[in-house]
């Protein structure tokens, strides 16, 4: 039999094996005394306007940056290392219990957030000292954080953000004669009966589901909740993050339409399963819209390129796919509300002062404004920065919607309530019960509303209830 020593071990160094070492601190210097910047990231953007040749695979822009940066400043070396959205809510929280997060992370502030309750960042408030006039006021405002003092810093600096919308391959139905029963470009908003007609009226049960749709994990989550907030449904209430309001009978609504839909055909059948495979289905033309943020369009371009887009409507071996943005449709009496998100720079704790001033030199660089315009540009989002300009200049139909989106009332996501993270994953199973017929709506959000209560009396700092 083993030594309990040696199993106690073991255990201590789970974490860190999924990592591929054993806890302790990351190499400050490298063997030529560089100091040493691990830079994790998101897979935002592909292909990168003029730098298409040297930009074709997610974690090419950061490693361009990594090299104009170190060129600056040959005293450093960034090591950059590209995420998948599976990884990015897995593998950071296993690197910070085992003591090596990256020195940076750039990641949607719904997860950074949560790493600034635990207490394990900078705040970074001196990195946009002087420069916050420069800075859209509704990126600031959401990611400013109080800490243990109730004093608010800038727990991450903001890149760029998204506004939910809703994305609909037009030739679906024109190409059924069926054009009239949608938005126009002009006036891209619908009324709920009309949107109810337009899905009746391209589904063919087995083939085609006109909404696309998934709960198998809190991955897009806001997808599914546009159409809560359509029903006039709360996730929170009033920023009280003591507590969800899903529960309601608005809520209980919203996920009675959402199943209903699914047993009609409107939604295809694997909801509770699909994961990024609804943008193939979408691409296919197996599904006709779907929730998404305009950024959508700069992966269409992408799908083009790599010849994903397949869709064919009328059986001519012809492409038939026409891209358009429409605001959701909402219940009559129901405002349109949109959830908005944001990306931002991170920075974990440093213990030495001369890596601190190049860790934060580093996130001035990724945060200058030519660097925000070609991540915005690439992403297709909303810049941080105002003197990055409009970067939807040469797409007016986006930039008609996107103006109309930026005066809808923003829907309360609770993206930086200290549980938010916690509470997200945890409701895609109801969904699913729910989708599934295993539970009925109204049983499904009652049981979400119990297990919200337990997590709702933990401490984040502590962990303790």
């Amino acid at each position: 039999m083993a030594p309990r020593r040696g199993k106690h071990l073991a255990l201590l160094c789970l974490p860190a094996l999924l990592l591929g070492g054993c806890p302790g601190e990351r190499p400050l210097r490298d063997e030529q005394d560089r100091i040493i910047i691990e830079y994790w990231h998101q897979p935002m953007v592909t292909s990168v306007p003029g730098l298409e040749d040297i930009t074709r695979e997610p974690g090419d822009f950061e490693r361009h940056l990594a090299r104009e940066f170190m060129r600056r400043h040959p005293d450093v070396v960034v090591k950059t290392q590209c995420l998948s959205w599976e990884d990015l809510p897995r593998k950071v929280p296993i690197s910070v219990l085992g003591g090596r997060p990256p020195d940076v992370l750039m990641d949607y502030v719904g997860r950074t957030s949560g790493y600034w309750y635990q207490g394990v960042l900078e705040p970074l408030d001196e990195i946009l000292a002087g420069q916050t006039q420069d800075f859209d006021p509704k990126f600031l405002e959401a990611f400013r954080l109080e800490d243990a003092d109730q004093r608010r810093h800038l727990h991450a600096v903001p890149l760029c953000g998204w506004v939910q919308l809703l994305a609909v391959n037009r030739a679906a139905w024109d190409k059924r004669g069926l054009g009239h029963l949608l938005p126009t470009s002009d006036n891209p908003r619908w009324t709920w009966p009309q949107f109810e007609a337009a899905l009746s009226a391209v589904a063919e049960p087995g083939k085609r589901w006109p909404l696309g749709m998934q709960v198998a994990s809190e991955q897009g989550d806001y997808c599914v909740l546009q159409f809560f907030w359509a029903h006039g449904a709360d996730v929170y209430s009033q920023r009280d993050y003591s507590r969800v309001a899903i529960n309601s009978p608005q809520g209980v609504a919203a996920l009675q339409w959402l199943v209903d839909a699914h047993r009609r055909g409107w939604i295809q059948p694997n909801v509770a399963t699909a994961g990024n495979s609804l943008f193939d289905m979408f691409w296919r033309g197996d599904i006709c819209c779907l929730p998404s943020g305009i950024s959508l369009r700069r992966t269409y371009d992408n799908a083009l390129r790599e010849q994903k887009v397949t869709a064919d409507f009328d059986g001519d071996g012809e492409r038939d796919f026409d891209i358009m943005f429409t605001l959701p449709p909402t219940r009559p009496d129901c405002p349109i509300r949109l959830p908005f998100g944001a990306a931002g720079f991170a920075v974990f704790r440093q213990q030495d002062a001369a890596k601190r001033r190049a860790v934060f030199e580093f996130v001035r660089f990724l945060s200058e404004t030519d660097v925000v315009r070609q991540y915005a540009q690439a992403a297709n989002q909303i810049p941080s920065r105002k003197s990055v300009g409009d970067v939807f200049a040469e797409q007016p139909d986006v930039q008609h919607v996107s103006a109309l989106a930026a005066a809808c009332d923003r829907a309360d996501m609770g993206a930086t309530s200290p549980h938010y993270y916690d509470l997200r994953k945890r409701l895609p199973p109801h969904l699913q019960f729910a989708f599934l017929g295993l539970k009925t709506p109204a049983k499904a959000l009652a049981d979400f509303e119990r297990e919200a209560r337990v997590v709702l009396k933990t401490d984040v700092r502590s962990g303790s209830r």
